[in-house]
């Protein structure tokens, strides 16, 4: 179910605000304050780990914190918890341009105009062709789901469940389930 409540990111403002009782893989870092909550996605082939500050604050902290080590520590310790959940619907999207990267491993003549020829893959006869850019492009909705797949649990009997409620700014990070390597980061 869900209704309005109040978020605060930069400001306070009124967001559909969706609510599940269910078990879930869970972990409190008392030392660092900060809940790690997994939810598995399309049918377990990845999953979406959120990371939120016990209080509200910037989220500079928390991004410090956040070294493929802790991340990985963080993960093993995740336990089966009857949680209740309180998560604000949103979709977050991002476009990054790869160039920068790609040329950091090597690939730097793909965007000289001069020394690249990528005509071979183009049915165009344009004569030499070279990237322009290159683009990616990532898409994540939190929204509500029919249904119980995707690590959801709703109808298994939740004991006193611990609260996870999201009504500040959290960290979203997707990690793909059978290599581990990480999908996207979102704030």
């Amino acid at each position: 179910n869900q209704d309005l409540r109040s978020f605060l990111g930069t400001k306070y403002t009124k967001v559909p605000m969706m609510h599940r009782l269910g078990v879930y893989r869970h972990y409190e870092d008392m030392e660092n304050m900060v809940q790690v909550l997994e939810l598995g996605l399309w049918e377990g082939k990845a999953s979406m780990v959120l990371l939120l500050p016990f209080h509200v604050e910037s989220l500079a902290r928390l991004d410090r914190l956040l070294t493929p080590d802790r991340v990985e520590k963080w993960l093993e310790k995740l336990n089966s918890t009857s949680m209740a959940l309180s998560l604000p619907r949103t979709k977050i999207s991002s476009m990054v341009n790869l160039q920068k990267q790609l040329a950091a491993l090597g690939l730097v003549d793909a965007w000289n105009e001069t020394s690249a020829d990528f005509s071979a893959t183009s049915s165009l006869g344009q004569g030499k062709l070279h990237l322009g850019a290159v683009l990616h492009w990532t898409s994540l909705e939190l929204a509500p789901e029919s249904g119980s797949k995707d690590g959801m649990h709703e109808d298994e009997d939740v004991q006193k469940p611990k609260i996870f409620y999201a009504d500040h700014s959290f960290i979203i990070l997707v990690r793909d389930s059978s290599t581990g390597a990480l999908l996207m980061i979102g704030l």
